[in-house]
């Protein structure tokens, strides 16, 4: 079993959340020293100035290869769409996949660093 920490379209309520199956979600918190910024329909991460709202979760290594699947992740830096990496949350150590690098610059920042909160604004927008 693994620690995942979500903060798009898995976490619970939204659209990729049946990914994590039968997963027991083990917390919620602030995670600080990154930024989020929106693609559209879905965020992504990288290394910055702000904070992020995660779900973390236990997961095991089946449901970690479809969350692989799902974030593009291959284990070869040259072909991933997502990257994964380690981050400290209050329930030990958790992976956590990011878009790292100088990729989506251009893209608009997710202010209040929650995905939930922000596609909730989207809608009603709309």
């Amino acid at each position: 079993m693994r620690n995942v920490a979500v903060y798009g379209s898995l976490r619970k309520g939204l659209g990729n959340h049946r990914v994590l199956g039968e997963s027991k979600m083990i917390g919620t918190q602030w995670i600080p020293d990154y930024e989020m910024f929106s693609l559209g329909s879905y965020p992504g991460i990288r290394s910055g100035d702000s904070h992020i709202l995660v779900e973390v979760y236990e997961v095991s290594e089946d449901t970690l290869r479809k969350l692989d699947t799902l974030e593009g992740y291959s284990g070869n830096e040259a072909t991933n769409f997502y990257d994964r990496e380690e981050v400290s949350t209050d329930y030990g150590t958790a992976l956590i996949y990011t878009l790292q690098g100088h990729r989506y610059k251009s893209q608009p920042i997710v202010e209040s660093g929650d995905w939930t909160k922000h596609s909730v604004q989207l809608k009603e927008l709309i």
